[in-house]
């Protein structure tokens, strides 16, 4: 099976709009709503959710910085969002008002229809879903259809004056049922206007990598796809270059043994000529890194750790305020004192007085103790 390259599959037609071409190279925002339906296929619902989550966690680690351009909530025919907590999804996340209706995407999964006469009562029953479908094509909305999902957009007109390719089981049906169209193309994907179809469920993950190329990202659809699609040359070459040790285990970075020195040495004096030498790096290109990637300066990530040594130690120990001071690395306990406030809100004392795990010393012993002279 070749490499499959989503921006190598067919474009839409001259004079069909490509909102990632128009964006000469940079994220187009865009807004995914996958719509659920009692008979729909759940593996192709969840396997465009799969492609948008890769999608997004590849666009973090390339673009730490960039704002969330992808974004996307599954849907009932209402179109309304749902939780699906028992599944194990996440929340719905909220579409961005800087994407226009021009720039979202309604994904409609494959239906479990028993035969062709079937599948012409889910669609016509869906009175609900063909609404929405409808709002959502004459806001300039885009969609894609996987499977016998296509009838969807057939039902509306979208389809009329295409060629598209439809699923080989209900191909004759939708001829007949739908005679604007020609259901005759044998390409597994194709696209007409604003409507994006796909023949057959197994495909959902390349077809949905295809659409993500053409809406939002081409060069995030393409490198998702080396990842969520086989890629028989690259199986076959990543051992001989992981045992000639040309791939190993990557460097940290300086940030993180920053963290680490830092983590080690809460007691100790700070300064940052000392973290910069474990760290590797100049003082002036630690505190860059350091507040990009975690939003604060050492200083501050240390007051946090120091912070935290002293919560531990007045939940479980009778140390005074001194003490815990200085085993987190301040000589002043009363410089000490007031950086707990400022960071928790609350005095040392209050703090012990509210979270300590252990009985008062005047108790300790006594709570062994039989409640009689009996023992019983």
């Amino acid at each position: 099976m070749p490499d499959a390259d989503p921006s190598a599959l067919p474009a839409p037609p001259a004079g069909s709009d490509n909102p990632a071409a128009c964006g000469a190279g940079r994220p187009v925002p865009l807004h995914v709503r996958l719509l659920w339906l009692p008979e729909a296929m759940p593996g192709m619902l969840f396997g465009a959710l799969d492609v948008l989550r890769a999608a997004a966690g590849v666009a973090r680690l390339q673009r730490p910085d960039a704002d969330r351009d992808l974004s996307w909530s599954v849907i009932g025919p209402s179109g309304r969002a749902l939780a699906l907590p028992a599944l194990g999804l996440e929340p719905a996340r909220r579409r961005r008002r800087a994407a226009a209706d021009g720039n979202a995407l309604v994904v409609i999964p494959g239906l479990l229809a028993r035969n062709a006469p079937h599948l012409g009562e889910i669609v016509s029953g869906a009175t609900q879903a063909l609404r929405l479908l409808e709002r959502h094509a004459q806001a300039g909305g885009w969609i894609a259809a996987g499977a016998s999902g296509i009838a969807f957009a057939a039902e509306l007109g979208l389809l009329d004056g295409a060629r598209m390719g439809a699923p080989w089981t209900f191909q004759s049906w939708m001829a007949k049922r739908y005679p604007r169209c020609d259901f005759s193309a044998s390409e597994p994907m194709s696209v007409h206007q604003r409507v994006f179809g796909c023949v057959a469920p197994a495909l959902q993950t390349e077809f949905m990598l295809r659409v993500l190329g053409h809406l939002h990202d081409p060069d995030l659809a393409q490198t998702c796809s080396r990842m969520l699609l086989y890629q028989a040359e690259r199986q076959q070459l990543t051992p001989e270059l992981a045992s000639q040790r040309w791939l190993s285990k990557t460097a940290d970075s300086p940030v993180y043994r920053a963290m680490r020195w830092l983590q080690a040495n809460v007691d100790a004096p700070y300064r940052l000529a000392l973290v910069a030498q474990a760290a590797a790096t100049s003082e002036r290109t630690l505190l860059r890194h350091f507040r990009q990637v975690t939003g604060t300066t050492p200083l501050e990530y240390l007051h946090g750790l120091r912070v935290e040594r002293a919560k531990t130690l007045l939940e479980v120990t009778l140390h005074g305020s001194q003490a815990v001071a200085e085993a987190c690395g301040y000589s002043d306990a009363a410089a000490f004192r007031r950086l707990f406030q400022r960071e928790t809100g609350m005095s040392m004392s209050s703090y012990r007085a509210r979270f300590a795990l252990r009985s008062q010393r005047r108790y300790w012993r006594v709570e062994d103790m039989p409640r009689t002279a009996g023992g019983t």
